[in-house]
């Protein structure tokens, strides 16, 4: 039942933060888009044409963002061969407009 409750209260809290982007000013946009946040990430599959990476990511705070399975576009600056499946590595990770992007990432210290 706490599971319940826990998985409806992040539901609604995604929810308010998503419908508030509608009404941010322009400067805090442009903030927002600037902003960058560093986490580990495993690669679930990667496709080097389109320069994208399916990631399961850890939480990116200053993005507004838990931790969860999606795709980034990778920069053209970063090296695509790190994105193997399986690999665990630790990227950087900023808005380019609607998408997110990881401008760096190096493999995971052990």
């Amino acid at each position: 039942m706490i599971d319940i409750l826990l998985a409806l209260s992040l539901m609604a809290s995604a929810q308010d933060m998503h419908h508030g982007h509608g009404d941010m000013s322009a400067e805090h946009s442009m903030d927002m888009e600037a902003a960058q946040s560093t986490t580990f990430a495993d690669v679930r599959s990667v496709d080097t044409e389109a320069r994208t990476a399916l990631l399961r990511h850890g939480p990116l705070p200053e993005l507004g963002m838990m931790g969860m399975v999606m795709s980034f576009h990778i920069a053209e600056d970063v090296d695509i061969t790190l994105f193997e499946p399986g690999a665990a590595l630790t990227v950087t990770v900023t808005r380019h407009g609607e998408d997110l992007m990881v401008i760096a990432a190096a493999p995971e210290a052990d």
